[in-house]
């Protein structure tokens, strides 16, 4: 898929989150296509590894430096590290989440608790420690879901944590401007392996596939979404052409916002 994002960053300090997952190494190409120098985090660090080859053999100014970005301690080891390589950071791209499909009843305090770990304490302790880092025109990304803003059966502790992402944005917008800008993204379902996973619990073959059909024809341009349709948003809202926004959630969707 073809880009016109060649070049909005150029020079950008970047972090991006879940570096390593299907968003995350899309995210991580397309942010140094765009002239970013990034460094990418995860927990799988020889995926990190991987990615960290690849894209400096295409020429990229890539580094990966694995952290658990649900412990306070590893974010603020990662913010030491960035510190000490760039003294300064211009953009924070919050990417890393996991879901859960379960039912609210059956949903245990540990996967409750797991889920607004990874979804919703990864971006406060990220902002907490990468804010200090950022100048006047600092951009700060956060991905929640659709699924943050309407509710949906057996995602209680998904769609909580999701939902959460917006409104800390929100105020992060708040108390952050008028020097660094926060917003949000809202993608729909993405073919990336999170959802691919999610489907393949239910039976194979005719089922998995209607389930995963259902997906995209539950939305007005019939589809679920690829990586290269949300991130080129996250590199805009990171960019200084959109220096006069703050505060806002986008959706990318396929106009299920809209159903």
């Amino acid at each position: 898929m073809s880009t016109t994002t060649t070049g909005r960053l150029a020079g950008k300090r970047t972090v991006i989150t879940g570096a390593t997952g299907g968003m995350g190494r899309v995210a991580c190409r397309m942010f140094c296509e765009a002239g970013a120098r990034v460094i990418g985090s995860d927990l799988d660090e020889a995926a990190g590894r991987g990615l960290e080859e690849e894209l400096r053999a295409a020429g990229h100014d890539f580094t990966f430096k694995a952290a658990d970005v649900t412990s306070e301690a590893e974010v603020e080891a990662l913010a030491g590290f960035v510190r000490q390589r760039w003294d300064g950071l211009d953009v924070l791209y919050n990417n890393a989440g996991i879901i859960l499909g379960k039912p609210l009843l059956g949903t245990t305090v540990e996967e409750w608790d797991r889920l607004h770990a990874v979804n919703t304490r990864s971006v406060f302790l990220a902002i907490r420690a990468f804010a200090p880092l950022m100048g006047a025109g600092g951009s700060i990304v956060n991905i929640s879901s659709g699924g943050g803003a309407r509710a949906m059966r057996n995602m209680s502790a998904y769609g909580s944590s999701k939902a959460g992402v917006i409104l800390l944005t929100k105020v992060a917008a708040l108390e952050l401007a008028p020097d660094i800008r926060v917003n949000a993204i809202l993608p729909g379902t993405i073919d990336t392996p999170m959802p691919r996973n999610f489907i393949s619990r239910v039976p194979a073959g005719g089922e998995r596939e209607a389930a995963w059909q259902a997906l995209g024809d539950g939305r007005p341009l019939k589809r679920v979404g690829l990586p290269e349709e949300v991130v080129p948003l996250a590199i805009f809202l990171a960019s200084d052409e959109a220096s006069f926004i703050t505060g806002v959630d986008y959706f990318v969707d396929g106009g299920r916002a809209a159903a």
